[in-house]
């Protein structure tokens, strides 16, 4: 709720230093000082004022894609005050575009829009609408371990929709365009300002055997969720089921789960084997004989108690933020003693595909709804270790109920389609 409260106090700052910076502007242009108040409209207007698309105004409300938007218009504004010297300049970057106040305070602006020089836009617009589609609809992931296999193979490079479990904004608000958490070695964003986790409505509900890609959750670096290392696993459990594996086999509320099962090349782990770094690590748990445990659901109550809180410890503290004690064998949850515990989202269990050779929910626990990042598509391209095109892998699609559709060749054919309509097209000019 602090939080709401501070985002809210965020947005009428911003609202009141907008018109602080910009009444000037819509006055000199014959507007309504009224206009400059008014949401949307007022940026609509603005737009207009400074002879740029109305489009972007929209995108001015877009999380990330407004710190594009954001210093073109400001020196668009300074412009108008006949303000463009490098000085000038150097003011508006130092004081992040508060120079405009003092410019529309103390000058009056230049109605005249020719000082308003055209610039070359099309990078500009190349990164915005690049970044449009990388951060909300459909971004690019490659395979770098052999955990998928044989599903997904080192060298395969997918696309991934993020419109599928639904959009989640941005976190994190200030990075390098298309960058995720590093470049070169270094941090890529700046941490400080955050959105909360908001989440739109998705198309298409989390199914058992669904391929996914996701945050890691168990990152020791307190990084922001969002800035999470991606990595891609197949779920098999979904909130609400209680899984276990027996010598190797999945089971799904006491049933074998016969669709992800494979033929098993390496030999079993018995069954009173600790195998090291299992979670939790309290069980004489493996690999290959693992559980039962029951996945959480939002809305549960958990009846916790001394055998399974080393289980659902991570849930409460991690993904839930929340406190937890145990002290002379009582579970104290922030700082009260509690047998049961209110659970706020959905939970996955993530496995690979190659079992022998995966680091997955056997290691670190569940997923929790918010670390769910997209549905893989398809693989537009396939690399091997010798650097050569897996051509039979290109343009196929993998998932839960079919194995692999091949669309290389429907692809050719709507390129040697448009090559031929093309080149008809010349020659009619030609003509």
């Amino acid at each position: 709720m602090l939080l709401n409260y501070n985002i809210l106090l965020f947005l009428i700052i911003i609202k009141i230093l907008y018109f602080l910076g910009t009444y000037n502007l819509y006055l000199k242009n014959g507007r309504n000082l009224f206009v400059a108040v008014i949401p949307i409209y007022n940026l609509i207007i603005l737009m207009k004022i400074l002879n740029r698309p109305i489009l972007w105004s929209i995108l001015l409300y877009i999380p990330i894609i407004c710190f594009f938007i954001y210093p073109i218009l400001c020196l668009d504004i300074i412009n108008i005050f006949d303000k463009c010297s490098k000085k000038d300049k150097m003011l508006l970057l130092i004081t992040l575009g508060g120079y405009i106040i003092y410019l529309n305070l103390n000058q009056n602006p230049n109605p005249n829009l020719n000082i308003i020089k055209k610039r070359s836009s099309s990078i500009f617009f190349s990164i915005i609408f690049t970044s449009i589609i990388n951060i909300y609809i459909i971004q690019a992931f490659v395979i770098h371990t052999p955990s998928m296999k044989d599903s997904l193979l080192v060298g395969d490079f997918l696309f991934v929709s993020k419109l599928h479990y639904g959009i989640r904004i941005p976190i994190t608000q200030l990075s390098i365009p298309l960058i995720h958490n590093n470049f070169l070695g270094i941090q890529s964003y700046i941490s400080y300002l955050r959105l909360p986790y908001i989440r739109l409505p998705c198309f298409q509900q989390i199914n058992h055997n669904d391929i996914i890609v996701f945050n890691f959750p168990n990152d020791l670096k307190k990084i922001p969720l969002d800035k999470k290392d991606y990595y891609l696993k197949r779920c098999i459990g979904l909130p609400g089921d209680i899984l276990s594996i027996k010598n190797g086999l999945i089971y799904i509320n006491g049933i074998l789960d016969n669709k992800v099962q494979k033929k098993i090349k390496k030999y079993i782990l018995p069954k009173n084997l600790k195998e090291y770094n299992i979670y939790p690590e309290n069980k004489l748990w493996n690999r290959d004989n693992y559980g039962p445990i029951y996945i959480p659901k939002k809305g549960d109550y958990l009846n916790l108690n001394l055998e399974n809180i080393s289980f659902y410890k991570d849930l409460i503290t991690k993904s839930e933020n929340s406190s937890l004690k145990i002290k002379k064998k009582k579970i104290f949850i922030n700082n009260k003693v509690q047998s049961k515990y209110l659970v706020n989202q959905n939970y996955y269990f993530m496995l690979g595909d190659n079992k022998n050779n995966s680091l997955d929910s056997r290691y670190w626990g569940l997923i929790p709804y918010d670390h769910i990042v997209g549905k893989p598509l398809f693989i537009w391209l396939s690399i091997s270790k010798n650097k050569l095109v897996r051509w039979n892998r290109c343009f196929t699609i993998i998932n839960s109920k079919t194995e692999k559709k091949y669309y290389i060749y429907h692809i050719m054919i709507i390129i040697i389609i448009y090559e031929i309509n093309y080149l008809c097209k010349r020659r009619r000019i030609s003509r």
